[in-house]
């Protein structure tokens, strides 16, 4: 009976899991790559004057983004604790984002707690856990993902409490 109950589970999982995700590159930077393997030399320059220019091209009109890794990491840290449409990771390989530190600004009780934090998000306190202490500014703060999408907010060394992005 056990048996049949996870095994009836796994079949469940593994049909609603999203498939894997592929990394998504533009067709003008394969194109562009592309050129490596033509030859001759003169035909290769070619090819490699004319994708660039379609990759030029495609940057300036806004259809191809180009930004540094650091960018990317910047918006993927801005974005934490916000439910996002489906977007490819714009890292390959990188793993989704699993927690955040920052500081304390500010901290205010209505009906749970409102962390305002030096990266400039707010977060609302959404279960009834008590702090035993009164947080105050510039106390570390850390907020990891927990189980179906919520999150885990922890002041300095207290007990952490479950939290929504505001």
């Amino acid at each position: 009976m056990v048996v049949e109950i996870f095994a009836s589970w796994l079949t469940i999982g593994a049909a609603t899991a999203p498939p894997p995700q592929e990394t998504q590159v533009s067709a003008e930077y394969q194109n562009l790559i592309a050129c490596s393997a033509v030859t001759p030399d003169t035909d290769r320059l070619a090819c490699f004057d004319r994708e660039t220019a379609h990759l030029r091209s495609a940057e300036q009109s806004g259809a191809v983004i180009i930004m540094p890794r650091a960018r990317v990491e910047e918006t993927r840290r801005a974005l934490f604790g916000f439910a996002v449409p489906n977007i490819p990771d714009m890292v390959s390989g990188g793993a989704a984002l699993e927690a955040v530190e920052t500081t304390l600004v500010s901290a205010s009780q209505n009906d749970g707690w409102v962390f305002r934090l030096a990266d400039g998000s707010v977060w609302q306190q959404v279960d009834t856990t008590a702090l035993n202490f009164r947080p105050r500014e510039g106390m570390p703060v850390r907020i990891r993902r927990a189980a179906v999408g919520s999150y885990m907010l922890k002041v300095g060394d207290s007990p952490a409490v479950r939290a929504r992005r505001q």
